[in-house]
């Protein structure tokens, strides 16, 4: 049973968001947002001593295109937060993962997805993101001291992630897609330790999928 935790916040936020979207044919789309973004820490976060909620300030720009045959989406996006949620590579006593605020901390990339129909069977669903993930002036507890750090890099946030879909739709409703993805190096802590460096990876995967229509 949870043991129960005394707590007594109170948080008020205001998360307004706004956008503009310009569009000069058919085909083409551009489009420019803002918003603001404020959460509460969760009960692990609580039973951890995290107070602070998270604010976040994000800033985005983007392309769409269209036609008969192919979509292209691309996003660019810049996430400035103060006391970021991060995780610290640490567990609790119950296996739930440990969360610290990061005080002054970003996020900046560009996000990439297509959808292209090659012919009338076989689809190609290609995306990639490639991003800067940073916490400034980072300080960490170490020997039982806190020690400035200055910037590092923000945990389990690879900066390099890609993927593709090759999708083949047979005329009976039968579907195969042989899915690829690969993610970059990335850290599972906020401290930049090479023992905390996860290698990046790459995994392939094969589905097959029937669909069946009932009768009517």
């Amino acid at each position: 049973d949870r043991v129960p935790i005394d707590v007594d916040e109170n948080y008020s936020f205001f998360n307004p968001k706004t956008g503009l979207t310009y569009r000069s044919n058919f085909n083409h789309s551009f489009y420019i947002s803002y918003a603001k973004a404020t959460k509460e820490p969760n009960r692990n976060d609580f039973e951890n001593g995290v107070s602070t909620s998270e604010k976040l300030n994000d800033f985005e720009l983007g392309w769409r295109f269209k036609n008969q045959t192919t979509s292209l989406n691309t996003n660019l996006y810049y996430m400035s937060y103060k006391d970021q949620l991060v995780l610290t590579g640490a567990i609790d006593d119950v296996g739930a993962p440990i969360r610290t605020t990061s005080g002054e901390s970003y996020r900046i990339g560009l996000e990439i997805d297509a959808h292209l129909e090659l012919t009338d069977h076989f689809t190609l669903r290609p995306n990639i993101a490639i991003s800067t993930n940073k916490n400034l002036d980072f300080v960490s507890s170490w020997d039982g001291e806190l020690v400035q750090l200055g910037t590092t890099n923000i945990s389990f946030s690879p900066n390099f992630i890609a993927a593709n879909a090759l999708i083949y739709q047979s005329k009976n409703n039968l579907q195969f897609s042989m899915l690829s993805k690969f993610v970059g190096k990335q850290y599972m802590g906020n401290i930049d330790r090479k023992n905390s460096l996860l290698d990046s990876y790459f995994v392939q995967d094969l589905n097959a999928s029937y669909e069946i229509k009932p009768m009517r």
